[in-house]
């Protein structure tokens, strides 16, 4: 199937590339140009704009609950999703609400979260043929996000890049280095990121063809609505200062490459033994 995605995937270099070479001139001139951290609608993703990520185990989890015959399978799909939905609650909560609150409502919030999608999963059906399909995706899913946030964790730390809302607090841009510029660990977090490349997980919608006929004649759109929504999280990131056009381009580049492995290795591994989509589809 990876090949059916030749050309989004050149396509998405190209455009990464042209972004970054753009981006070795023009990225502190560009963040003092649209830098506005009271707009709203910035705002509001820059507390939902990691929702791809943060969802992930949640959905995979019960997925793996309820489709997998291994005891032990399912009790990871639980884990899964309770601790995933966990996790979710605290990262809404950490936005919308007090901070004094945020990890006991959280917690509590995700675990409600993670339950109720629990319940709401046994009513969900899934042809026999596709069950083993379901899980492998939704392991690979889980597998994704997790190298996903451990890449962008150790480049932040690697990098030690001053966000340009930092300088902004300084009084001066004398502390700004370029991307290629590696400072160490210091601190700082700006390269590359993180919110671009949890946006960036809804490539994962790109798995989709694997089990569904119908996303598979619709492959185009598994490409151009994560594409569409990554670069809007991403653009938001800037107006917001929390990020340079460099920073956005290598978090949503990290987000699609490990996307991309993941589906190579299911292509090679597993696309000729869970009755998937046809490669002539």
């Amino acid at each position: 199937m990876i090949k059916k995605y030749r050309v989004y995937i050149i396509i998405f270099y190209i455009l990464a590339a042209a972004s970054l070479i753009t981006a070795s001139f023009v990225d502190l001139n560009l963040d003092k140009m649209l830098n506005n951290p009271s707009d709203g609608f910035s705002i509001w993703f820059e507390a939902m704009g990691e929702m791809p990520c943060r969802l992930i185990c949640t959905f995979a989890g019960v997925t793996i609950f309820y489709l997998a015959e291994n005891k032990a399978l399912k009790i990871f799909g639980l884990i899964a999703d309770l601790g995933g939905s966990a996790y979710l609650g605290y990262h809404i909560a950490s936005y919308l609400f007090l901070e004094r609150f945020n990890i006991v409502f959280g917690v509590i919030f995700g675990v409600c979260i993670g339950l109720t999608a629990l319940y709401l999963g046994q009513f969900i059906k899934y042809e026999d043929n596709l069950k083993r399909a379901f899980i492998i995706l939704s392991v690979a899913g889980i597998i994704v996000m997790f190298v996903q946030l451990g890449t962008i964790e150790i480049s932040k730390m690697i990098w030690g890049r001053v966000r340009f809302r930092d300088l902004l607090k300084q009084g001066s841009f004398d502390a700004f280095t370029p991307w290629y510029h590696i400072n160490g660990i210091n601190g700082n977090r700006s390269f590359p990121s993180g919110h671009t490349a949890g946006a960036a997980m809804s490539y994962l919608m790109m798995l989709l063809p694997f089990v569904s006929k119908k996303w598979a004649k619709r492959r185009y759109l598994c490409f151009a609505i994560p594409l569409v929504f990554t670069s809007v999280v991403a653009y938001t990131r800037l107006v917001m200062g929390a990020h340079y056009l460099s920073d956005v381009t290598v978090g949503g580049a990290i987000g699609f490459t490990v996307t991309i492995i993941a589906i190579k290795i299911l292509d090679k591994k597993y696309f000729n033994t869970c009755n998937l989509e046809s490669d002539n589809v």
